[in-house]
């Protein structure tokens, strides 16, 4: 899905070439036609809730410049029938960020807005919308030059993030979204849901269709992944593994019953990444087998394969 959304992104840009690529990611699966579809709902979704709030979020619908493009090879044969119309979108496009595993990026956007990117994230942004940026994927940490006529918003999938404040973290993974706010407030809509969040909340959304949950949490941990802390309140040990996966740029799987562990405490994900996942096996009683692509997390007291 997330593959579905960049596409949305990518054949919106006024210069795109693509088209051979994207004819081929579709007829790779024929599923992949109704996730473009899906990824083409949510933008016109998020254009749509953003037109009609214009107190909150301030919009200016575009004139899209109309254009069909014929599909060849077989999504011809398959899609007989049918046309495919898309939207050009006018201005500068589409900006997107991208960092690979282990890597850390620090962005600078036009109105003095900070944004740390964690490694294996994915942001995006149009120059003519510098006041609202996408998640796609992964963690980012917001320090937000606040301007009550122009809020700053962060869009992470269907979920809209309203700055009323300063610095705030926001994970996504999937479905799965977690938002901790150190400083100002931050409000949350999805789903018809409107939660205020204030300095030391912290709020975690298992998946997409999950409701909302509200925790205290320490502020000073937010966005401690900058400085190589990871640090956890009573966390499912999934969490750890996602988050050594974005620091040390090779994927941590929790199997085995590791997934259902908790860990309260702080991690270093700084040093080589054998220092670091050894120190980590310690402290979170696990025990961790490099396989060919990844790291498998299993509990330190199950058998050994």
């Amino acid at each position: 899905m997330d593959t579905a959304r960049l596409w949305v992104l990518r054949v919106n840009e006024a210069d795109f070439s693509g088209w051979d690529a994207f004819t081929q990611w579709l007829e790779e699966d024929p599923g992949h036609l109704a996730l473009y579809e899906a990824a083409l709902a949510e933008d016109a979704f998020a254009r749509d809730i953003a037109a009609a709030m214009p107190a909150v979020l301030p919009f200016t619908p575009r004139k899209p410049s109309v254009w069909r493009y014929a599909v060849p090879g077989a999504m011809a044969a398959s899609l007989t029938g049918v046309v495919l119309w898309f939207g050009v979108l006018s201005g500068a496009g589409i900006t997107e960020i991208t960092t690979g595993p282990g890597e850390m990026r620090d962005i600078t956007l036009a109105d003095g807005t900070q944004i740390a990117l964690n490694g294996n994230s994915r942001i995006t942004y149009d120059a003519d919308e510098p006041r609202m940026v996408t998640l796609a994927a992964g963690e980012a940490l917001f320090e937000v030059e606040h301007d009550d006529a122009n809020p700053f918003v962060v869009m992470v999938g269907q979920t809209r993030l309203v700055d009323a404040g300063t610095i705030f973290n926001v994970t996504s993974d999937g479905g799965a979204i977690e938002v901790g706010v150190a400083e100002g407030a931050v409000i949350y809509y999805a789903a018809g849901a409107e939660i205020t969040l204030n300095p030391g909340d912290r709020l975690t959304r298992p998946s997409a269709d999950a409701p909302a949950q509200v925790q205290r949490a320490d502020t000073a941990a937010m966005g401690s992944w900058r400085d190589g802390l990871l640090q956890y309140d009573n966390a499912p040990l999934s969490d750890v593994a996602r988050d050594l996966s974005r620091a040390l740029g090779k994927p941590v799987r929790a199997v085995g019953g590791a997934q259902q562990m908790r860990y309260t405490g702080t991690l270093s994900a700084t040093g080589s990444q054998q220092a670091v996942l050894e120190a980590a096996s310690a402290l979170l009683g696990v025990r961790l087998t490099e396989t060919s692509d990844h790291w498998e997390m299993t509990p330190a007291n199950a058998p050994s394969p």
